[in-house]
């Protein structure tokens, strides 16, 4: 579907393109879903919305244009902004999902057999012993202001992650093998900020950034009747495990380049980084 229309001083041109999937799956639905993922549902394809100046003088912005695709039942979905004025600045930003399934039972699931009257344990029918259902969330968000100045150009981003979701792994304890969920938890941000021009023949470039991240991915089960893959072994009562990380990562890149005679090109580039990680262990079980 096309739509155009005047609006003021700017020209608007959209498009959209919507649908509805449905699914049969005949077979293994969890393999389905770890290789597609595909959902029945409505759908959003690919759309775009432009707003455009008449004549390149508008006082906000020249043109702004955002385009979506993958939205609704798809298993990622990615949304891009830009908006202009050339003389002033420019705003590019990104946006994108990923839901990522994966429960087989060809992963991660061995057939415990070392001796039927110590450890008996057939594979999972179903799924193996690690399995996830997860989203990741991020984004790229970058403001450049004087676009078209030759001398200097200035710089400012924020990219986001986020990620989050259940999933499941096996744990070696006291001679155990034991199976629980896990509650799956993680985000980071990085800012950066720069400028880069020319100076005579030279042309360089300056970003300093600066990256947080997290991981609070845990396992609360409280009271449980037991997860040991061993039945004929002890089981837990209750449990709970919890690895809190907190990082950060300071990085600078200076760059010069310049064109000798049209003949010789040389580049020189710096980069330092540094990078600190905390761990926390908690653990409480019986």
């Amino acid at each position: 579907m096309l739509f155009r229309s005047d609006a003021g001083e700017y020209t608007i041109i959209s498009t959209l393109e919507f649908g509805y999937r449905g699914i049969q799956v005949v077979g293994d639905l969890n393999k389905y879903q770890s290789d597609l993922n595909y959902r029945a549902g409505p759908r959003l394809f690919d759309s775009s919305f432009l707003m455009r100046s008449h004549d390149g003088k508008a006082g906000l912005f020249e043109t702004a244009l955002l385009t979506t695709t993958g939205w609704g039942a798809d298993p990622n979905g990615q949304l891009r902004i830009n908006v202009e004025q050339p003389k002033w600045y420019r705003f590019d930003g990104s946006y994108r999902k990923f839901k990522y399934f994966r429960f087989l039972n060809n992963f991660a699931n061995p057939n415990w057999v070392f001796s039927p009257s110590q450890f008996s344990v057939p594979p999972k029918s179903v799924t193996g012993e690690h399995g996830y259902s997860t989203e990741t969330k991020f984004g790229d968000f970058d403001l450049t202001i004087l676009p078209k100045n030759r001398l200097v150009r200035f710089s400012v981003g924020y990219s986001p992650e986020r990620y989050d979701g259940l999933g499941f792994t096996n744990y070696h304890l006291g001679g155990n093998e034991f199976n629980y969920p896990l509650t799956l938890r993680s985000r980071a941000d990085d800012y950066r900020f720069g400028a880069d021009g020319t100076v005579g023949p030279i042309d360089y470039s300056f970003l300093q950034g600066f990256r947080r991240f997290r991981d609070d991915t845990f396992t609360d089960l409280g009271t449980t009747p037991g997860i040991n893959l061993d039945p004929a072994k002890g089981q837990l009562t209750s449990f709970h495990h919890h690895e809190p990380t907190r990082g950060s990562v300071d990085y600078t890149r200076v760059s010069l380049h310049t064109l000798v005679a049209r003949k010789l090109d040389i580049t020189a580039r710096v980069i330092y980084s540094d990078s600190d990680s905390n761990f926390t262990l908690i653990e409480n079980y019986s």
